[in-house]
């Protein structure tokens, strides 16, 4: 019995033990956390809330960021989609979109994204998100979103829009 006893308490003090693991099999949990795989804000991506934007009553408003050129569509259950195309530069953490072009009936996103005036925000990304801000102002180092923002693909997978 003693031995049975000091045979198990050295297989339990060797349960750490990286061979003794591997042996018979042990694993460990994954992290709770992981670090995003992209900072990148270039790419497709899907706002997370319409309703806190200027493109409030949109069923889902879908953006295609490179690093020349943006696309915007938003689509509404009671009138037309809206279309919003034009430049990008991003230096430094600030995003500034330039509409070019955009739907016929802007509705009240034509005040928003007037062609030829520039949009400067904030922007950051991290594996599945992309946030925006208004640009730091007045010494204020504090950043509050203004929109987040969700790569298409991941909120396709989620069931967040339809493919």
């Amino acid at each position: 019995m003693r031995r049975l006893t000091a045979v198990a308490a050295i297989v339990v003090a060797l349960a750490g033990c990286g061979t003794i693991r591997k042996t018979f099999g042990i694993k460990d949990a994954p992290p709770a956390h992981s670090e995003p795989r992209s900072t990148s804000i270039y790419g497709d991506w899907v706002l997370a809330t319409p309703d806190s934007t200027a493109f409030a009553g949109a069923n889902n408003v879908e953006m295609s960021l490179q690093p020349t050129n943006f696309a915007i569509n938003a689509s509404y259950p009671s009138r037309p989609a809206v279309m919003i195309s034009g430049t990008v530069i991003y230096r430094d953490g600030l995003l500034t979109l330039t509409p070019t072009g955009g739907s016929a009936d802007m509705g009240q996103l034509g005040a928003a994204f007037a062609a030829g005036r520039p949009i400067v925000i904030t922007a950051s990304a991290a594996g599945g998100s992309l946030v925006f801000a208004p640009p730091p102002s007045g010494g204020t180092t504090a950043v509050v979103p203004s929109s987040v923002w969700h790569k298409k693909a991941m909120a396709e997978a989620a069931g967040k829009v339809n493919p």
